[in-house]
């Protein structure tokens, strides 16, 4: 797999998902490009100061003058397409001139919004989920491109849950960035070298949230 796409990444988070696929896409010699917005210092902007081609913090006043900014940022570098790990709204201004994804931890419409998984295991469900879907003007509302589960047992906790959850994020986010170097308007299976690479990441983690296809 190669691409010379740039894509968008907004976070605030610890940003594991997307460092685990980013190295995942190394392994199949991906050039894959990327620019990074963040609003404050956060694992994200570490992966971003040595991995990034560009990156720059953006001070959240509101969704409005965050997203214009955002906007500018992104069109200047040339990206194709954004995937957030953010959990603060962002607005017309930027979802309506570039496409904006999101990956939420849960099997949308269930549980929106904060603390998915918690909220997931609470509920006594005998499994964890998470969604790669288009981000819209509403919140966690937006059309679903792909959703994957995994089975948990009713003494799993949310340690364990949240490292489920982590695994499930890398592959929808692996799945987001072959998507958009291809080019394509919907998710499609994994090149079978990025499926390997990922499998052999989840192998090595020992979490295997994701069924192998010959498992």
């Amino acid at each position: 797999m190669s691409s010379s796409n740039r894509l968008g990444i907004i976070g605030s988070s610890g940003g594991s998902a997307l460092a685990a696929a980013a190295e995942c896409l190394l392994t199949v010699n991906s050039d894959q490009t990327w620019c990074v917005v963040t609003d404050r210092e956060c694992g994200i902007s570490d992966w971003a100061k040595t991995h990034a081609a560009a990156m720059v913090q953006i001070n959240y006043q509101d969704s409005r003058s965050f997203s214009e900014e955002a906007l500018h940022f992104f069109s200047k570098q040339g990206v194709s397409g954004i995937l957030l790990f953010y959990t603060r709204r962002v607005d017309a201004q930027l979802i309506d001139n570039i496409k904006t994804y999101n990956i939420h931890p849960s099997l949308l419409p269930a549980f929106p919004g904060l603390g998915a998984v918690k909220k997931a295991l609470r509920a006594g469900l005998d499994d964890i989920g998470a969604t790669l879907h288009r981000v819209d003007r509403t919140f966690d509302t937006g059309p679903i491109l792909l959703q994957t589960s995994t089975t948990i047992s009713p003494s799993c906790t949310l340690e364990l849950a949240e490292r489920v959850s982590f695994v499930q994020k890398t592959w929808l986010t692996l799945h987001w960035c072959e998507m958009m170097a291809t080019g394509a308007s919907a998710v499609h299976p994994l090149s079978d070298e990025l499926a390997k690479a990922f499998f052999r990441f989840q192998k090595e983690l020992g979490c295997r949230a994701i069924a192998e296809p010959d498992a």
